[in-house]
């Protein structure tokens, strides 16, 4: 949903026939793709639960359940192998590498990850890795990967691991950028009512990648009004419960929101002054 404000998305993934028919209505209404999509009529859809606290910046994982996804073995549509960026969302190790190893020449794959799949599958995650150019993670499950407290040790060791793009996402402290051998910092569009954290990570993933495929490269600076592109989007979706904001979100909207984080965050040259 996120994506699709600026890109066509082909989706990829499986759920059960629990699985609410008004929201495939509401993914069909955007420009997304389902042929990737599959009802597995004899099983329910992956199930997460969990809990937030205080200032709802973390989540607390109470329960997560596989169902379909614990037997999925992910088929791309022949529309879908030859797309130029890949983004393979938090799913099992396994099933990631299958998808990324049905695409032919990507121009940018990144994938993200939770704590779940770090502590049961530390060497199937460490195998994809290998191979994407990105990966998107808290700062909790950059720590528990790489064993370092330091977040920018932390960094260092995820770059070792394979991927040259790393985004840590920092919830209501906004977002880092590691590459080549620099950082950049994006704060998070201050948004008074929360009322949902649940998907505000999707949901920059989506806006870092969607936008990276609407300029259709990924320099250095694109990487990095991706990452705002990524707050803005974050910021939409925990307006309301679930995806529900993305329904009527418009293009004017995010064009708003993009004019004031960037007037947020512009500041003359400091070393020209001191």
């Amino acid at each position: 949903m996120s994506s699709s404000h600026f890109t066509r998305v082909g989706l990829v993934g499986v759920v059960g026939p629990d699985f609410p028919s008004q929201t495939l209505e509401a993914l069909a209404a955007r420009p997304i793709d389902l042929s990737g999509l599959t009802i597995e009529p004899s099983g329910t859809t992956f199930r997460w639960a969990g809990r937030y606290r205080g200032t709802m910046n973390a989540a607390e994982t109470l329960d997560t359940q596989l169902n379909v996804f614990a037997d999925f073995q992910p088929e791309l549509p022949a529309g879908y192998r030859q797309t130029p960026f890949l983004f393979l969302a938090n799913i099992d190790p396994d099933l990631q590498f299958r998808v990324l190893d049905q695409v032919e020449t990507p121009l940018f794959t990144a994938c993200d990850t939770m704590n779940y799949w770090i502590d049961h599958k530390p060497d199937a995650l460490k195998k994809v890795l290998e191979r994407v150019d990105g990966l998107f993670v808290n700062d909790a499950e950059a720590r528990q990967l790489t064993g370092e407290n330091n977040i920018i040790r932390a960094l260092e060791e995820v770059h070792r691991l394979g991927p040259r793009v790393v985004v840590v996402k920092r919830g209501e402290y906004g977002a880092l950028l590691s590459l080549d051998d620099q950082l950049f910092y994006a704060p998070a569009y201050p948004v008074i009512d929360v009322c949902d954290p649940t998907g505000a990570g999707d949901s920059f993933a989506g806006g870092f990648m969607g936008f990276l495929a609407r300029q259709g490269n990924t320099d250095t600076d694109t990487l990095r009004q991706a990452v705002l592109c990524g707050t803005l989007m974050a910021s939409f979706c925990v307006e309301r419960f679930g995806p529900d904001r993305f329904h009527d979100l418009s293009l004017e909207e995010i064009r708003q929101r993009a004019h004031r984080i960037q007037a947020l965050t512009r500041c003359p040259a400091l070393d020209e002054v001191i």
